[in-house]
């Protein structure tokens, strides 16, 4: 998932990239306790989303995933702008998918 976000920043830009970037980048700003508290907030019984997780195998996962996601993502980021765009290019003439490409 990070490497897939991290391929989008690099290679696309869309209206609300910055705000993308800014909210990957929360995770390193707030200490794991406060990272806890905050998705505790969000998603326990008592919070705004109305969405109760807490406890639960989902509230692991999004805790996993507040806490990695910014890892993986500033880690392949610089890896995949220095990819040369016309091997991309060459692969895709070769009839390669997509999928196959990335």
């Amino acid at each position: 998932m990070g490497t897939l976000v991290a391929w989008v920043l690099v290679r696309d830009r869309f209206p609300g990239k910055r705000l993308l970037e800014v909210l990957i980048d929360i995770p390193f700003a707030l200490p794991t306790i406060v990272a806890g508290l905050v998705l505790l907030a969000l998603y326990g019984p008592s919070g705004p989303l109305g969405v109760d997780v807490a406890n639960t195998r989902a509230a692991v996962f999004l805790a996993f995933l507040f806490v990695t996601l910014p890892f993986v993502v500033r880690s392949v980021q610089p890896v995949l702008a220095e990819l040369d765009r016309d091997v991309e290019e060459a692969a895709a003439s070769l009839g390669a998918t997509r999928l196959t490409t990335f």
